[in-house]
């Protein structure tokens, strides 16, 4: 009988050491079909003038007319997200947005107590204009254009390129108010010393990222 009752405290002993080493909660696996609703922007990077599409799909039962709402957040970031536009999602859950972004700004879309976040990024559009694209070695040519959007007050760089391929900034110059459209315009005078390809540019500066123009070749004569 003593042998029994040792056998039983035992196997108590073991059962006990089982039960307390256990975990106080199991993790249960992802039920599939869970709610889920994304966004993206297409293209994420656009130039100024040029549209971009937020769009996703919100992955439920019924997912078909549901209310999507829009929200931006515009450089400088941290403002909070402010009310931007309205959708209902299509038959499959999908929705989108066609949009013209003006600076970098960040994307908040919210569906049936679910969010996504999305964002676009700006590129300035930038313009080069000159006044004679074969001019004389001593003669003065006029670099013209205009930087978009408006950025009055910034520098516009004239770069020039080097016959290894490189550029090279070989004028500063402000850019000025104009009444004409959201730009900026600039206007400057210079020498051309030799047969070159010729650019403008306009750096980063947070509300916008940095803008080429296309390239002007000037040949000297």
């Amino acid at each position: 009988m003593r042998r029994i009752f040792v056998a039983i405290l035992a196997l108590a002993g073991t059962v006990g050491l089982a039960v307390a080493t256990a975990p106080a909660t199991a993790r249960q696996p992802p039920r599939p079909g869970a709610n889920r609703l994304t966004a993206a922007a297409n293209p994420a990077v656009v130039t100024f003038g040029q549209a971009t599409t937020v769009s996703g799909k919100l992955t439920r039962n019924n997912n078909r007319g549901v209310a999507v709402a829009l929200a931006q957040d515009p450089f400088p970031y941290g403002n909070g997200f402010l009310p931007l536009a309205q959708a209902t999602t299509a038959n499959n859950g999908g929705y989108s947005f066609h949009l013209l972004p003006a600076s970098n700004t960040n994307y908040r879309v919210t569906s049936a107590g679910l969010t996504a976040f999305t964002g676009a990024r700006v590129r300035s559009r930038v313009t080069l204009g000159v006044s004679d694209t074969t001019p004389a070695r001593t003669q003065f040519v006029r670099f013209f254009g205009s930087v978009a959007p408006r950025h009055d007050g910034g520098a516009v760089l004239i770069q020039r390129q080097a016959p290894t391929g490189g550029w090279s900034t070989v004028r500063r110059t402000l850019l000025r108010h104009t009444s004409i459209g959201n730009r900026s315009v600039y206007s400057t005078r210079m020498r051309v010393p030799r047969t070159a390809n010729y650019r403008a540019r306009f750096p980063a500066d947070g509300f916008n990222l940095t803008g080429t123009s296309a390239t002007r070749t000037l040949t000297v004569h």
